[in-house]
């Protein structure tokens, strides 16, 4: 074997390589592991289970899974020091998590995209997402295994592909596992696209419906009131493009770093079998790089689930109900809404006061008093006439405060007019408490979908 630069292949180096790699390996092993414990110690409470409810969650448990065992067949790969049988029984098990784990996370991105713009009962595909990806690595790896083309590498001495005529070897890495680890990363980073662009059009289209709601302006008093109305319509609509800025960071972090480590992984496989080996510092280099990316995937991907929402909201929940700050009883449903409540949610509920309507048509406070509108003596029906224009649809409402109408006119006294404004205040708050209330529900149901 020939050699340059001053370059020499001494055992030291060797053992460097594979200690590089083993070590690596076994760090991302030990964290997809811990994670994976975490998700059961969770998941046992009730009152976090349905937080994990997602299919993409349940997906990624599978796929943290198979990175658990793809570090431990790593960490034991980095130990060979010579041909043997375990070794090929070693790189096969290797292989078959790493097709696997990159055909899971496909699924995430394309369940994601099956739910979110084809509307696609994702629970209805989740098995298929499992038994498709566990057939296609099997069909993958098994008949390699069979042909004994998994042993002992004679050009980097390590466990890896072991037939030394180059274009064979190249070959069965292209047909065995290159091709389809890049196919998987195209798909996936195909299917996140088409996601995010759905989603920043869904976006731009619903701002502009809520500050076209929010833009129309009254008179007098009802102009105030209409001017906060845009100010929390536009803070609505910043708090919900937060979140949506949020969800959609999640969605392309796997797709980004799948792309990252795969290329990485097949350049690196490639340069080593067209060169014929190592030798000299720049394939050297190239070889470390190998063992990195090869025993660093599975602390990459444990710290991504580590920090899924999913897995986050259900961590907050256990710890609360550790802390006694609710009961155990409290539905998932609730406590998700309780965790995802905003500042600007809460000074909303504070604002809205419960009436009711009794048999004699006057209108009560939750406390059974007479509510002030109700006895007021300056309005010819009090508060009951109003008290079902509250409840008015949206469309209604929109429709009363821009019909051009001189409210000084329709009573003919400044203390009817004054009422007048009073109820349309309360009909702002109650608008943009239907509002608050319909962002609040389609996020908790775009999380629980995806």
């Amino acid at each position: 074997m020939a050699y340059s630069d001053g370059f020499a292949w001494t055992p030291a180096l060797v053992n460097l390589s594979n200690q590089l790699w083993a070590i690596t390996a076994m760090i991302g092993a030990a964290l997809c592991g811990a994670v994976l414990i975490v998700i059961g110690i969770v998941a046992l409470n009730p009152v976090c289970r349905p937080h994990l409810d997602r299919v993409s969650f349940r997906i990624l448990v599978w796929a943290l899974a198979a990175n658990t065992v793809f570090g431990i067949t790593n960490a034991i790969g980095g130990k060979f020091t010579g041909p043997t049988w375990t070794c090929g029984l070693d790189i096969w098990l290797l292989q078959l998590t790493l097709e696997l784990s990159s055909f899971l996370l496909f699924s995430i991105a394309l369940n994601l995209q099956l739910v979110i713009v084809h509307q696609i009962n994702g629970k209805k595909m989740q098995r298929w997402y499992i038994l498709g990806s566990i057939v296609v690595s099997l069909a993958l790896t098994v008949p390699p295994y069979a042909l004994k083309q998994y042993g002992w590498d004679p050009l980097v001495q390590d466990c890896w592909y072991s037939n030394d005529n180059p274009k064979q070897r190249l070959a069965w890495q292209i047909g065995t596992q290159l091709f389809w680890s890049l196919l998987a990363v195209t798909g996936e980073v195909i299917c996140t696209s088409i996601v995010v662009i759905y989603m920043v059009r869904h976006q731009l289209r619903k701002n502009s419906i809520m500050f076209g709601n929010g833009s129309r302006i009254g008179t007098g008093s009802v102009t105030r009131s209409r001017s906060g109305s845009v100010v929390a319509t536009a803070n609505n609509q910043v708090n919900h493009a937060n979140t949506y800025r949020g969800i959609i960071f999640r969605i392309i972090a796997y797709p980004i770093a799948s792309a990252v480590f795969n290329l990485a992984s097949v350049v690196c496989v490639i340069h080593a079998t067209q060169n014929d080996g190592v030798h000299d510092w720049t394939g050297y280099r190239v070889l470390l790089l190998s063992d990195f990316v090869y025993g660093g995937r599975s602390i990459m991907y444990a710290l991504l689930a580590a920090t899924d929402p999913a897995l986050v909201r259900a961590v907050r929940a256990f710890i609360q109900h550790s802390r006694g700050l609710y009961p155990s009883s409290v539905s998932g449903a609730h406590s998700t809404l309780r965790g995802t409540e905003s500042k600007g949610n809460l000074s909303v509920h504070i604002e809205l006061t419960t009436v009711h309507q009794n048999d004699s048509g006057l209108v009560m406070d939750r406390d059974g008093v007479p509510t002030k509108h109700a006895a007021s003596p300056g309005t010819p029906h009090g508060y009951t006439d109003h008290f079902h224009s509250m409840l008015k649809p949206l469309s209604d409402i929109e429709e009363a405060q821009h019909d051009g109408t001189d409210l000084r006119g329709i009573h003919g006294s400044p203390g009817d007019l004054d009422e007048r404004s009073r109820i349309r205040v309360q009909e702002d708050k109650v608008r943009r408490q239907k509002e608050l209330a319909q962002l609040n529900k389609e996020r908790e149901e775009f999380q629980r979908r995806i």
